[in-house]
């Protein structure tokens, strides 16, 4: 299979995991959220919020491929806002907890769920590992592709806590076309190294290791915020 039909495929695979299906999206997308539930879910998803660029970074420091290096440099110029500390995701998803009335002690405390901590181990075992297109499929792929749809679903749900703007809501609404515009570039990237099995296996690892532990955190999130599992 060459590496375009590949990717294709890859994509269908993506879409199909049962992540993008899991319960937590589905009663999220689907039902008004209370001040809350909106609370409890920002503040545990806040630990994720810090760390999805590290990931990234450590990616790309076991990359030898010169040009897949200024690919994630750039991934993360774009998260670490540009040049502007203000403009950086962390802050920027931090005017969500603000909005919610979480205090600066209560953000630096963020509680860290064990399928949030399974997630963490996983990201960082792979992008520190040995494979290292395993650890590109793990941060540059899935770490965008799956990201539109999830994304759309949770803004359905953050749209209808009241009180809440479209401002504080800026981290999700960003990454939308920002993800589609980050995946397009990781893609071509890799392209060459994706016409060999032992290339593509590689990268479907990091793929799945990365969906099915977002599987998982979403079942932590799923408990935590509607009380059920």
């Amino acid at each position: 299979m060459n590496a375009p039909v590949f990717l294709q495929e890859l994509k269908e695979r993506v879409n199909n995991h049962p992540f993008l299906r899991h319960p937590f999206l589905q009663q999220f997308s689907t039902q008004p959220l209370t001040f809350e539930q909106a609370r409890t879910f920002a503040l545990l998803y806040y630990p994720h919020i810090l760390r999805t660029r590290l990931y990234q970074a450590n990616a790309l420091g076991v990359t030898p491929d010169e040009g897949i290096q200024a690919v994630l440099a750039d991934i993360l110029y774009d998260e670490y806002g540009n040049g502007n500390p203000a403009n950086s995701h962390m802050e920027v998803y931090r005017k969500l907890l603000r909005a919610l009335d979480f205090s600066e002690t209560e953000m630096a405390n963020a509680p860290i769920t064990p399928e949030q901590q399974g997630y963490i181990d996983t990201m960082m075992r792979v992008t520190q590992g040995t494979d290292w297109l395993a650890a590109v499929g793990v941060a540059g792929i899935a770490g965008e592709w799956p990201i539109p749809p999830y994304y759309r679903m949770l803004l359905t749900g953050l749209r209808t806590v009241p009180g809440i703007t479209e401002d504080a809501l800026e981290l999700f609404v960003g990454h939308i076309e920002l993800d589609i515009h980050h995946s397009h570039i990781v893609e071509e990237a890799i392209l060459p190294y994706l016409e060999t099995r032992e290339g593509q296996a590689s990268l479907w690892r990091g793929i799945e290791l990365n969906l099915n532990a977002r599987l998982v955190q979403l079942s932590g999130l799923q408990r935590e915020v509607f009380g059920n599992a």
